[in-house]
């Protein structure tokens, strides 16, 4: 019988060979350090390529992939392989986000300890032959407030270690339901400066995104408290580096502890030349334990893969969309750019997601006939919830794992097909549900093969999701939008396309598509509008 070949292009940890040498049913080679010139001859003659950093998958790479189904990446980042093209050649791409969950854990709490106490600084100083116990005078970290911004899995477990300090555990996350905090013991924020004024340490567990870039500046870090502590063994660009520098050289905080750096190799950072700064290189993941967990993960899940077996980790499903009818792709599409869109503009903490398919077009069960699928959902619902998460989790969301995602966060969701809705037909709506608000959006396709969002609530409009989008609501009433034109233009933002919908005598809502990006202080003023309601940024 035919075995399934495996390439290893690094080297992964002892326990993840085991599983692979316990499978009959697979053969496996290890190349650590295979170029990308020797490997392209023969990637096409294995089933499945596990590598971790030191093999850049490239479109190039696997321009005529042969027999290649799976690649898989022993640990969380997937920034060395180009998934949108190993997916347009039907090649799965997965990675084992969980796998490390605990290794960066465990780093966060000690460098909380490190920056609190000043043990690397002790450390060096008596190896130097000097006993100076007083400059090390370090903080407690019993009844101190810990602030967690991002309440996920790795966030929640610091949460638990830190309350057996006997910390006030405080967190701020958008996109958690209070049940799980509460669940947790952790009182959740729905204002970031409300939590900044009350922390006297705070740590980051969120990914990098448009929203999190930034996120901490001069202005935030002047609202902690004196001698507050900053811990981030998240993302580098979650606080900004300059501004951090000088808050910690002035004395605003106390210390701080970084494993992250907006640059990497970060050997030159400026960072680096502060005492009471403490550093190391990018460790999160790196434990003993933490390189068997990934390679374990990714073996089983390669080996399930093969097989046919269910997988949870993928960042893509390359046959979910290109077995649709051509015409149904685009409504796939659709769907996860209006998700994308809504979780832009919406207020509060996700409960429900409703996803409608109107008309006969959704007639077949598609998803229970040819997906092997999570929950049995149809594909427009993955790729709705897809879409949705993605704002917040970023890197570490995928069609896989999706629904999953939306189960841990405790977020209902349900899909219904109609023959008519509103009065539309051959449409996708999505129905979402907060703890401030509910929002209702609806697309279609029309006949030159491009999804557009049709209304959004009781606003009809006629939007393109794609690009960069200044979206508003403003009271509907004359020189309100010349004022926005006038502003954009000033700050040489060019405008591709303007959509306006209004309610005579009441309010209007509008999306203006830009060439450009659009900083923060423009908004500021857009928002600073007589009669401006609300205004944002949307990244589609």
């Amino acid at each position: 019988m035919a075995k399934f070949k495996i390439l290893i292009t690094d080297n992964i940890a002892q326990e993840g060979l085991d599983i692979l040498d316990r499978e009959e049913s697979v053969e496996y080679e290890i190349k650590p350090g295979i170029t990308n010139e020797d490997l392209k001859p023969i990637i096409g003659n294995y089933d499945a390529v596990i590598t971790r950093s030191g093999t850049t998958v490239t479109e190039d790479l696997i321009e005529n992939p042969g027999k290649l189904k799976i690649i898989g990446r022993a640990g969380v980042g997937l920034d060395n392989v180009d998934i949108e093209a190993a997916s347009k050649k039907g090649i799965i791409v997965m990675n084992a986000p969980t796998g490390n969950t605990l290794a960066a854990t465990e780093l966060t709490m000690g460098m909380m300890l490190a920056a609190a106490r000043k043990i690397p600084l002790a450390n060096n100083s008596l190896k130097n032959k000097e006993w100076d116990r007083k400059r090390f005078m370090g903080i407690q970290l019993y009844n101190k407030t810990l602030g967690i911004v991002g309440l996920g899995r790795i966030g929640s477990n610091v949460a638990i270690r830190a309350k057996s300090f006997g910390m006030k555990v405080i967190a701020y996350d958008p996109y958690i339901k209070k049940s799980k905090a509460e669940s947790l013991g952790v009182k959740l924020y729905d204002n970031l400066e409300d939590l900044l004024k009350q922390v006297d340490i705070i740590t980051f567990h969120t990914p990098l995104t448009n929203e999190t870039h930034n996120m901490i500046t001069e202005h935030h870090i002047n609202l902690m408290k004196d001698g507050v502590i900053i811990v981030n063994c998240a993302r580098g660009g979650i606080v900004n580096e300059n501004d951090l520098y000088n808050a910690v050289k002035n004395g605003k905080v106390f210390s701080a502890a970084v494993d992250v750096f907006e640059e990497e190799p970060a050997t030159e950072n400026k960072l680096l030349t502060l005492d009471n700064i403490f550093v190391t290189p990018h460790i999160g993941a790196n434990t003993h334990e933490g390189q068997k967990g990934v390679a374990v993960i990714i073996c089983e899940q390669i080996i399930n893969a093969l097989h046919g077996k269910s997988y949870i980790n993928a960042v893509n499903i390359p046959f979910m969309k290109s077995q649709l009818p051509e015409e149904l792709q685009n409504y796939f599409d659709i769907a996860e750019k209006m998700a994308k869109l809504s979780a832009q503009i919406i207020k509060g903490r996700p409960e429900e997601i409703k996803i409608t398919l109107v008309g006969k077009k959704f007639e077949d069960d598609v998803c229970e006939r040819t997906f092997d699928v999570p929950f049995s959902y149809q594909p427009y619902t993955v790729a709705a919830l897809k879409g949705f998460l993605e704002v917040s989790l970023k890197e570490t969301i995928s069609y896989i794992n999706a629904s999953y995602f939306a189960k841990d966060r405790n977020i209902t969701v349900s899909e219904i097909k109609t023959d008519v809705y509103r009065k539309y037909n051959d449409i996708v709506v999505l129905n979402i549900k907060t703890d401030q608000q509910e929002l209702v959006i609806g697309g279609t396709v029309f006949s030159d093969n491009v999804g557009r969002i049709i209304f959004i609530d009781d606003f009809r409009i006629d939007v393109i999701p794609a690009g960069t989008l200044l979206y508003f609501r403003n009271v509907d009433r004359p020189g309100v939008i010349g004022k926005v034109g006038t502003i954009l233009g000033e700050n040489d933002i060019n405008i591709a396309g303007f959509e306006l919908s209004r309610q005579k005598g009441g309010n209007a809502m509008a999306f203006v598509s830009v060439d450009n990006k659009i900083p923060k202080p423009v908004i500021d003023k857009i928002i600073a509008i007589d009669g401006m309601i609300e205004a944002k940024v949307v990244e589609i």
